[in-house]
């Protein structure tokens, strides 16, 4: 629940909401947005923003603390992100101290109409803009483009969603699933396997068993 989520910060508590599909340059100041912020709100719809996978890992902590929540709105209409953001900041509201700050990351005024409710609870609020450029994140995996073997893994995460009732049990069947998904695309199936390992998508244990954790695969699958 989120009462039992959200701890009060003896530093005082302060919230970032960020509208992704108005300032999809945003996403590259999240590692250092969470150093100033006790608790981060990405909501996006269709944006093509995206977590470079390499921060997976140094994410998984804060995402268990739910310092971090990244919300996929459920439909692409006009304004969905704006709506999740007004909802989850009367859901911060009500959980936090008064003294709490909200700050909004959008380009979109109508936002305003928001923080002004929220002074009008006696809650501190702004909302600032972020440059309208969009400026595409690429990194490094490899030698390769965020565009070729990180789609990949994605959507081999995604398949591991969507038969989460089959998966394989063992290192060896988990490596013919894998050339099996991708048999036309000749990939460096040894590799893949690695790169999941490496992201604690999965991990080997004993016996060349394979656990599954949960919330990294769907972190990796939903990184749209």
């Amino acid at each position: 629940m989120v009462a039992e989520s959200l701890e009060v910060s003896g530093k005082g508590n302060r919230i970032l909401l960020i509208d992704l599909e108005n300032c999809p340059s945003q996403i590259q100041q999240l590692m250092k947005d969470l150093e100033q912020y006790s608790h981060v709100v990405v909501c996006y719809a269709q944006s093509g923003a995206k977590i470079p996978l390499d921060w997976i890992i140094p994410l998984n902590p804060i995402v268990n603390d739910n310092r971090l929540r990244i919300v996929k709105m459920p439909s692409g209409g006009k304004n969905a992100a704006d709506f999740g953001i007004t909802f989850w900041a009367g859901v911060l509201m009500a959980q936090l101290p008064i003294a709490t700050h909200f700050t909004i990351v959008s380009n979109d005024a109508d936002l305003d109409h928001v923080v002004n409710l929220l002074i009008g609870q006696q809650r501190s609020a702004e909302r600032i803009g972020a440059k309208k450029e969009i400026i595409p994140f690429q990194t490094e995996s490899n030698g390769l483009n965020v565009s070729s073997q990180d789609r990949q893994i994605q959507e081999y995460c995604l398949h591991l969603i969507n038969h989460n009732k089959s998966r394989p049990a063992k290192k060896e069947t988990l490596i013919n699933n894998i050339k099996s998904k991708f048999k036309e695309n000749g990939i460096d199936t040894e590799k893949l396997f690695n790169q999941l390992c490496k992201l604690s998508a999965i991990v080997l244990k004993e016996g060349n068993k394979i656990a599954y954790n949960e919330q990294i695969i769907e972190t990796i699958a939903n990184n749209k």
